[in-house]
């Protein structure tokens, strides 16, 4: 009967048949503001007093509500003092506050102004106000209403007159202002008095766990919680700064607030289908509901009303994603006659598909992406048998980001007119079925809109190309999620392409946070299929195999199902007499940003875990997948700085701060507030006290004329260090590691040497972790060794220096560059000399004192 199942107990009390009476709560139970706190109100009271002239220009809304809130307090303690009650009404508090807004209007119109506002902000809890039609209608129930509040019962009156509570007579309302006294101190007891009710036979319902369940009980009354946070949302809006005290720099829209997200997203969680969720997916699907839910509301009513506004009637939702976001806009687009469909597309087949002559330009279309394929992936995708391209072959495995590799791969390919031909005709082929593909689902002129979760637009710019190039002429509009940097060039060239929450990279900070780490939300939108790769001979499409575990397509569902669940309570509230603000509003979006950019920049540590077990795909082609937090980053992290978490590539680790979430909250807290406030990450990380640590390469001569990199040093917690440099080093044969300028003691937990070598896929990796085993090839100058892996710096050029031994490591001879990773702790020590105790001198056993207080314990000899 009741979507939220907090009510089927009170119905269950009302109707069994011994129930008198139902009481209700007011705020936060029978009606929600949209603002997280109560007091937020009064920073949108403080805009609409400055709109209308009624506050000095001394006082900021910001400041206004912490004039009101501190008037309040000063009011109640006066009350107190000379009444006895902490109780006061709406007009004591605004005679307290006016001294402090000189040259303002009258007490009366500033309460009006109030009362209006709380109006504006307040929205009736439709299941409740449902509880309370069903009371009275079917059950034949009075309706008391019950509140501690400063508005008298007749202010109560104007919140409480609105379309959704039309049909709804509370037979009386009841405050502690009007009344002198609160629910647990009296505000019961003078309502039972009022009403001549028994209190074993009244249920009541309300939100606060002491007023309204303890002091409902204290005076007999049947109490059921009706509690405002549920599960993590406390902790969420937390990190969000949602529950900030009122001030000036409040997340929230001056005039609408937080738009209900706080009330609506609290409300969903206990949505019948909350219940229903498995335990173990129970963290997915209130993610999806508290966190991603608002903002794909949100997006999918702007793409609608975009597409409206464009002249459109219908989306395409580009496939993979589409699958989702296609959902997403089926009931928005029903409200404003909007409809959709999925449309395939992908980078690759697209880019294919757009090669017409085989040129080196065409072909690098296809290495927009974050990985840079092998020579052996791009022959593939390109339709080139690898044994067809001389000199080719050896190189099948090596990445085409190796310095030279890419020209000379491309040239090799471009330079033979037969291969240069089979990748036209691959190319030919492909492109043909592919239109065939889109002339089923596009019309031959007109406007179309696309819709994906975005970021750089190239799909669109590719399939624009491919369309003109038929002879077809559609305006196209892009619509997506958020769109990067590379989109302004797009939009230059006459493309029109909009994101909601962040456009073209815009806002700068928090649209830079989400674009270093968008695979969370890439994998959420996933359906479980594959990427698509190429077009059969009907133009059906061809996809890549989904190896997506079976655990993560559930724990996907559950967040894809969180997501939905969140959307139909908003657009239950969106279609209501009193309707929402539109989640198209530039307020909205910056909202839905923000906590997108928490969410990627500053997850709990329990967000981290669970969505760091995530895979994600490579999504051009190749059905590999990667982990989201690889368990060798984790081992790095308690050694990393904000700095260095700052220089990890996205190549190498997807979601920095979700490692860092899971394995050094501290740093992971730090990284997020600093990328927030626009503070230089090696702002807040210091350097280590050790100093650089400079890595020469003897390529055949000596140190001094090969290759040099020096790195600053910056010290983590526990002082641990991590250093991490690239040094090209072709015909390396020694390799040297100058760990510290200053005398001191040099933990190493571990020094790993990869070497890139021609005609090896992978590099060749030496990992170093004891300092006394001579089969390491490691000799050590400056050095003395105390411990396998802890050192006396006792020179000042203190070195680590690898000798490569080509009779035991042949592969080693074609080397080209090398990385070099050292994880290490540093302690400072005077410059004396260090002096260890004599191994002979150390006593065995219990000290003397300490073995004579255990004899006596005993009871033994004294």
């Amino acid at each position: 009967m009741f979507t939220d199942v907090r009510l089927r107990e009170v119905w269950s009390h009302l109707e069994s048949g011994g129930a008198q009476a139902l009481t209700l709560d007011v705020f936060d139970t029978l009606l929600w503001r949209m603002v997280p706190e109560p007091t937020h109100a009064f920073v949108l009271l403080g805009h609409r007093l400055a709109d209308a002239g009624h506050l000095p220009a001394s006082v900021s809304p910001g400041e206004f509500a912490r004039l009101r809130t501190h008037a309040e307090h000063v009011a109640r303690m006066h009350a107190h003092d000379t009444r006895g009650t902490y109780e006061v009404r709406l007009d004591e508090i605004w005679q307290t506050l006016l001294p402090a807004l000189p040259g303002t209007a009258g007490v009366q119109d500033l309460l009006d102004a109030e009362v209006a506002v709380e109006r504006e902000l307040c929205r009736a809890d439709l299941a409740v106000v449902e509880l309370a039609e069903l009371a009275m209608t079917k059950l034949g129930l009075p309706v008391y209403l019950l509140s501690d509040t400063y508005f008298s019962a007749s202010q109560l009156e104007r919140l409480l007159n609105r379309p959704e509570l039309a049909g709804v007579q509370f037979t009386r309302i009841f405050t502690s202002s009007d009344a002198g006294t609160s629910k647990s101190d009296g505000l019961f007891r003078h309502m039972l008095a009022a009403s001549n009710l028994q209190p074993s036979r009244v249920v009541h319902l309300g939100d606060h766990p002491v007023a309204d369940v303890e002091g409902a009980r204290e005076h007999g009354f049947v109490a059921i919680h009706y509690p405002k946070y549920a599960g993590a949302l406390r902790r969420t809006l937390d990190l969000e700064g949602l529950r900030n005290a009122p001030s000036d720099d409040l997340p929230i829209d001056p005039v609408d607030g937080d738009y209900g997200m706080t009330a609506l997203r609290a409300r969903v969680l206990h949505r019948a289908d909350a219940a229903a969720v498995p335990a173990g997916l129970r963290r997915y699907w209130e993610t999806g509901a508290t966190v991603f839910g608002p903002v794909f509301a949100g997006f999918g009513e702007w793409a609608v009303e975009r597409a409206r506004d464009f002249g459109a009637d219908h989306i395409h939702c580009l496939m993979r994603e589409g699958d989702f976001l296609s959902r997403l806009l089926v009931d928005p687009g029903e409200d404003i006659g909007v409809t959709t469909s999925t449309l395939w597309a992908s980078r690759q087949v697209c880019a294919l598909s757009n090669v017409f002559e085989g040129s080196p330009d065409e072909l690098k279309s296809f290495l927009v992406r974050r990985h840079a394929p092998s020579v052996g992936q791009l022959l593939r995708q390109l339709g080139v048998r690898l044994e067809n391209v001389a000199g080719i072959s050896a190189l099948a495995d090596r990445r085409l980001d190796v310095p030279g590799l890419l020209d000379d791969t491309l040239e090799a390919l471009c330079s033979d007119e037969r291969i240069r031909s089979e990748i036209v005709l691959t190319a030919t082929r492909l492109r043909e079925r592919y239109v065939r593909y889109l002339d089923g689902q596009l019309p031959e002129t007109g406007r179309i809109v696309l819709c994906d979760l975005g970021w750089g637009g190239t799909i669109q710019v590719l399939m624009t190309r491919l369309l003109a190039s038929t002879g077809r002429r559609l305006e196209i509009l892009g619509l997506y999620l958020a769109t990067n940097q590379a989109a302004m060039t797009h939009r230059l060239n006459g493309l029109e392409l909009e994101g909601y929450v962040a456009s073209g990279g815009q806002p700068e900070t928090m649209a830079g946070q989400l674009m270093r780490s968008p695979e969370v939300l890439e994998q959420l939108c996933m359906p479980d299929v594959g990427s698509l790769v190429s077009f059969d001979e009907m133009s059906n499409p061809v996809l890549s195999i989904d190896r997506t575990s079976r655990t993560q397509v559930a724990q996907r569902a559950a967040v894809q199902d969180g997501i939905m669940a969140f959307q139909r309570e908003w657009l239950r509230y969106r279609r209501s007499e009193t309707p929402m603000p539109s989640l198209a509003a530039a307020g909205a979006r910056r909202a839905g940003l923000r906590t997108l950019t928490r969410f990627v920049a500053r997850p709990t540590a329990a967000e981290a875990a669970a969505f760091g077990s995530w895979a994600h795909d490579d999504n051009f082609g190749s059905d590999a997948t990667e982990g989201l937090l690889p368990p060798e980053l984790v081992r790095r992290m308690p050694y990393l700085t904000p700095a260095d978490i700052d220089r990890i590539s996205m190549r190498e680790l997807y979601w920095p701060a979700g490692v860092a979430g899971v394995a050094n909250r501290p740093l992971a807290v730090i990284s997020g507030l600093a990328a927030a406030a626009g503070v230089p990450t090696e702002e807040v990380s210091p350097e280590a006290a050790a100093g650089p640590v400079e890595v020469y390469v003897d390529t055949g001569a000596d140190f001094v004329n090969g290759p040099k990199e020096t790195v600053v040093t910056r010290s983590a917690r526990d002082g641990l260090s991590l250093v991490r440099l690239s040094l090209e080093a072709v015909g390396a044969r020694r390799v040297r590691i100058d760990p510290a300028g200053r005398r001191g003691l040099l933990r190493l937990d571990w020094l790993t040497i990869s070497f890139h070598v021609n005609n090896m896929a992978e590099p060749y990796k030496v990992t170093i972790t004891s300092l006394d085993d001579p089969a390491q090839q490691l000799a050590l100058l400056g050095l003395r060794l105390l411990q396998p892996n802890l050192v006396e710096i006792v020179g000042d050029d203190p070195q680590f220096i690898y000798t490569i031994d080509l009779a035991s490591q042949p592969q080693l001879a074609g080397v080209y560059a090398l990385d070099v990773e050292m994880a290490f702790g540093w302690m400072g020590i005077r410059g004396d000399p260090l002096s260890l105790p004599d191994e002979g001198a150390i006593r065995d056993g219990l000290p003397v004192r300490a073995a004579r207080k255990i004899r006596r314990e005993l009871g033994g000899l004294r």
